[in-house]
């Protein structure tokens, strides 16, 4: 049971909790949770991964960067997910209403806030574990509010003082009013880059029309490399391409799109169109 403390002036409620906090970690699986004895070794680059953390209050959401795109969806989405309900083991339900979601996705990981995600996440992990119910882990050393967390710097609100009121003897002078029509905000330009003109562009319009015409679900995720714009193409159980802009022309690894014939009609709908471009 979750009970909230009082209320007090210029302090926000603290949310205890009436029994022992743990910590339950959740592996993601081509789209399946499955509960798992907490372990830091499972944190790779190809695990997607949920750890409800009643120490820090946190739902950490770990999305390794060889994870399939729709094992990372559907991770994520899952996070948001248990962060409101939380997961129930036995008769106990872990994690309900964090008060943080953290989605540490690795292929971010150059990023300084990311980076410092990561390690605070590693850092939560550390402890002499024990479990009850088999996975529901526990550090009677640890109290909660001790794992660190990632924080967001806040800016104290400045304070003026009011204007001193009006002599009741004199009245006030009312100040003119004034108003200065905002200057417009200019309308961004985009203009897609040289080398997606042309003909790219529209062998790339042409490659997402032919998968959409022959499937139910695509995700599609865009990447930079070597100054080169790609995007990554994946028709679950079909096929995974990655189709890179170079030049005038879009390069599609591997070329023949998939060894099946759903990969196969994909592939001639994308040559017929594309005929002569």
């Amino acid at each position: 049971m979750l009970t909230n403390d009082k209320e007090v002036i210029g302090i926000s409620p603290v949310k205890t909790l009436s029994r022992q906090p743990f910590m339950l970690m959740l592996q993601d699986d081509s789209g399946e949770l499955t509960p798992v004895r907490l372990d830091p070794a499972l944190v790779r680059s190809d695990t997607a991964i949920i750890v409800l953390d009643e120490y820090s209050d946190t739902c950490w959401v770990w999305v390794g960067r060889d994870v399939n795109m729709p094992t990372r969806m559907h991770a994520l989405r899952m996070g948001h997910a248990l962060q409101r309900s939380g997961f129930k083991v036995g008769v106990t339900t872990i994690g309900m209403a964090s008060s943080r979601l953290v989605e540490i996705l690795e292929k971010d990981a150059s990023d300084p806030e990311v980076a410092a995600n990561i390690e605070a996440f590693k850092s939560a992990l550390q402890g002499r574990w024990k479990f009850e119910d088999d996975v529901l882990a526990y550090d009677e050393s640890r109290v909660p509010g001790e794992a660190p967390v990632p924080t967001t710097p806040t800016v104290a609100p400045s304070y003026e003082a009011p204007a001193p009121a009006p002599s009741a003897t004199t009245p006030a002078a009312a100040e003119p009013v004034t108003y200065e029509e905002p200057a417009p905000r200019p309308v961004p330009q985009v203009t897609p880059p040289a080398e997606v003109q042309g003909g790219a562009m529209m062998k790339t319009a042409y490659l997402l029309y032919s998968i959409a015409m022959n499937t139910d679900l695509v995700y599609t995720e865009r990447f930079e490399r070597n100054g080169r714009t790609g995007l990554k193409v994946e028709v679950p159980g079909i096929m995974v391409i990655e189709a890179t802009i170079d030049g005038d022309n879009l390069r599609i690894t591997p070329p023949h799109f998939g060894d099946g014939e759903e990969a196969a009609r994909i592939r001639a709908e994308y040559e017929r169109l594309t005929r002569g471009l």
